[in-house]
């Protein structure tokens, strides 16, 4: 049984609207705690996952130095993830969803391998250990959360299609890649949202303030956090390939410049069109910066480096002079300092991982990630003051006469989204449950 993928949106919508009409704790509660929190972890430990998923999927075709590094850092990840899983429900749970998250990344590694090698075989053994992953985890989810497992399993079957798209990196078809790249890391977040909406509504003293986490204020730090933090990601990809000379760095570089058009975008919708095209022309230099400092890194060329570093730091400074001038809840030397932070490590990691220091690579754009979620929400908290009738920080309630679903059916749709989306991840081979940090290099 098969949902489209419209249908999905439609029933994430009319769910989260559901949600927000639910009775809501007390006026007192801060707009940040618990539930928001919970959100926001949510939604950035599964979307952080999807890039370096990617990164291991890459670096996991010949092993090394380089996919130590990637899959420590998404073994981190995964820890926070379980982590996550576990404060809520309990060890039991936590070590069930991390045999089965780990599997499924070890699947992940064997199947791109497969894929590269041109070995059918192998490709075969990954899309069946695959599919027995989606028939186990979605088992699993729908024993945890009482929801029909037919329905689960088609919906992450439906997923597994989409990994395969993600797989045709390992073939250079990266014009195919990137997309689906970019459409599963936007998919986390709604699975972030899903869980973190079930998870509210089965412990609400635990998690109070569902109309503060499911707010317009909050829905524009989450759209400023999954937009910036992709960019990112995207910049570090990009500045990768850039660094050697992999054939994906057209296809990286065009997926960077796709989401500064999303970027400014957003700023059109908020502040115009005039504020957009200088927003535009302020963010697309700070792109083309960052690779022209990694051109200037690998080709040997120190004058051009440090011009590149000069710029970046009139970009700091221009660039928190326009936004300071078009919000005046946004303190300047603050946000300043923030803009160089962020700039600064991604500069970092491309210098760790031109120096072949993998694991101060991933580190730092772990630290990264962490950072810009940091910078967004300042952002967003200072655009909902400036326009406090457009991102009220509580969710706006339904008019009388809209139906109201049970709460019993909101929860059981909010848990089918959560088994469609966290099917993300791709697939593999027996490496699985021996742990997927270190499968057997080919």
């Amino acid at each position: 049984m098969r949902f489209s993928r419209a249908l999905v949106i439609l029933v994430v919508g009319s769910l989260l609207l559901a949600l927000a009409a639910a009775p809501v704790a007390a006026q007192d509660e801060p707009a940040d705690k618990p539930a928001t929190q919970l959100r926001v972890a949510l939604d950035r430990v599964l979307a952080e996952h999807a890039f370096l998923i990617i990164e291991v999927m890459r670096t996991g075709l010949d092993g090394g130095p380089e996919y130590d590094a990637a899959a420590d850092a998404l073994n981190e990840n995964t820890n926070d993830l379980v982590g996550a899983i576990t404060s809520v429900y309990g060890e039991a749970a936590g070590d069930a969803v991390d045999e089965q998250w780990r599997n499924h990344i070890a699947f992940i590694v064997d199947y791109g391998r497969a894929l590269d090698s041109n070995d059918s075989s192998a490709a075969n053994l990954a899309e069946g250990q695959l599919q027995q992953y989606a028939t186990d985890f979605s088992a699993l989810l729908a024993g945890a959360i009482e929801l029909p497992e037919d329905v689960v399993l088609g919906l992450i079957e439906e997923h597994v299609d989409q990994l395969k798209q993600v797989a045709s990196f390992d073939a250079a078809d990266f014009g195919d890649a990137y997309p689906a790249i970019r459409n599963t890391y936007d998919h986390m977040f709604m699975i972030g949202d899903g869980l973190a909406s079930g998870i509210i509504s089965q412990f609400p003293r635990q998690f109070p303030g569902n109309r503060f986490a499911f707010s317009p204020a909050t829905d524009l730090r989450m759209v400023l956090d999954r937009l910036l933090g992709e960019h990112t990601q995207l910049a570090t990809l990009a500045m990768r390939a850039a660094l050697t000379d992999a054939p994906d760095f057209a296809a990286a570089r065009d997926a960077l410049n796709e989401n500064s058009g999303e970027i400014q975008a957003r700023i059109a919708a908020i502040y115009g069109d005039a504020a957009s095209v200088a927003f535009g022309g302020h963010w697309t230099h700070h792109t083309e910066l960052y690779l022209d400092y990694v051109t200037a890194l690998d080709d040997g060329n120190e004058p051009a480096r440090q011009q590149a570093l000069d710029e970046l730091r009139e970009y700091r400074s221009d660039f928190t002079a326009f936004l300071a001038d078009a919000n005046p809840f946004l303190p300047a030397n603050q946000f300043e300092s923030m803009v160089s932070e962020h700039t600064n490590l991604l500069v970092e990691q491309a210098d760790a991982y031109a120096e072949g220091d993998f694991a101060a690579a991933y580190a730092t754009q772990r630290e990264a990630w962490t950072q810009i979620g940091a910078l967004s929400a300042d952002l967003a908290v200072a655009i909902a003051h400036q326009f406090p009738e457009v991102f009220p920080d509580v969710a706006m309630p339904l008019p009388a006469d809209t139906p109201r679903w049970p709460a019993a059916l909101a929860v059981a749709l909010m848990g089918v989204l959560v088994a469609v989306r966290l099917a993300i991840p791709l697939g593999g081979s027996g490496a699985a449950r021996r742990g997927w940090a270190r499968p057997p290099r080919a």
